[in-house]
């Protein structure tokens, strides 16, 4: 017997795949991480999504009734026998369109079965998502502190799950902390993430106020715009933290302060050339040698 919403019986390997209506599964859109726990509006992509689902007419046309939907929606067995969808959440609001339009008001979707924890469940459900669609960094954001802080797991398990490095996603975390205004600005793309992440570092009364000051000049917010006003605050008060300074930005300090014969900024040249890679390690080596011995440099050969 297959196992099916209604009987709850035999069991299932994930690789096994069964048809029900879909009206007869748990959904609850609050565990659609990659949404926020929302659930997926019915659009104009989803409306597409569905008629894809949908029972193709003609000798193509599967007996199953369900031809058109690829890829089943992975659920999960509860402990009253019902099953739960975990992963899959778009294509079962398509199926539930597809019922409540009108279109196949007989329609059954396709699932698989995983017995997962919560945790795993939530894991599956935000990787998923992560192959299919770009999500939205805040959405990400959020998710994956809602797997570290409500599920417990671990930002190694995390970031192996979602294929990405744990620093990663350590920074992405960051942009929870950020205001309201500021999230949504970079939820609609007005704000870079880079630009958002660099406001992070600022103390937590001074973000909004840079931020409204560099979004009300008219101009486009920038990190590099973000580091100028943590940088004038770091050096007038002490707080948003060091501004680590660019080689480029040394020796533009360097030609103000030294003269073109001193041997000071003849040195600092040096270290700047290979620090950047553009000498090598012989001529960093001369370079060194003739500014702390100069007399003995010129008397070498």
């Amino acid at each position: 017997m297959a196992f099916t919403a209604e009987t709850g019986d035999h069991k299932v390997t994930r690789s096994d795949i069964f048809l029900v209506d879909p009206r007869a599964l748990v959904v609850d859109w609050t565990k659609n991480l990659s949404r926020n726990g929302e659930e997926p509006p019915v659009d104009e992509a989803l409306i597409e999504l569905a008629r894809d689902m949908a029972p193709k007419k003609g000798r193509s046309d599967s007996e199953e009734g369900s031809s058109g939907q690829l890829n089943p929606i992975l659920v999960r067995p509860l402990p009253d026998r019902r099953l739960e969808v975990v992963g899959g959440f778009r294509r079962m609001r398509a199926a539930l369109w597809l019922i409540e339009s009108g279109e196949c008001p007989d329609f059954r979707v396709k699932y698989i079965v995983s017995r997962l924890s919560d945790a795993e469940a939530a894991l599956v459900n935000l990787s998923e998502n992560l192959q299919r669609e770009d999500p939205r960094p805040v959405q990400l954001a959020h998710a994956i502190r809602s797997l570290t802080e409500d599920y417990g797991l671990t930002m190694k398990q995390v970031a192996g799950r979602l294929k990405r490095s744990e620093a990663w996603c350590r920074n992405l975390v960051n942009l929870v902390v950020l205001p309201t205004a500021i999230q949504e600005s970079v939820a609609a793309g007005r704000t870079p993430v880079s630009a958002a992440l660099e406001l992070t570092k600022l103390p937590g009364d001074q973000r909004i106020k840079v931020f409204e000051t560099l979004a009300g000049g008219g101009g486009k917010i920038t990190a590099a715009g973000v580091k100028a006003k943590r940088r004038e605050a770091h050096e007038a008060t002490g707080d948003g933290g060091p501004v680590p300074r660019t080689l480029k930005r040394f020796r533009v300090f360097l030609e103000g302060k030294t003269g073109p014969a001193d041997p000071g900024r003849r040195l600092a040249a040096g270290l700047l050339d290979y620090l950047a890679g553009t000498i090598s390690e012989e001529a960093m080596e001369k370079t060194w040698d003739r500014a702390f011995d100069p007399a003995g440099s010129r008397n070498v050969g």
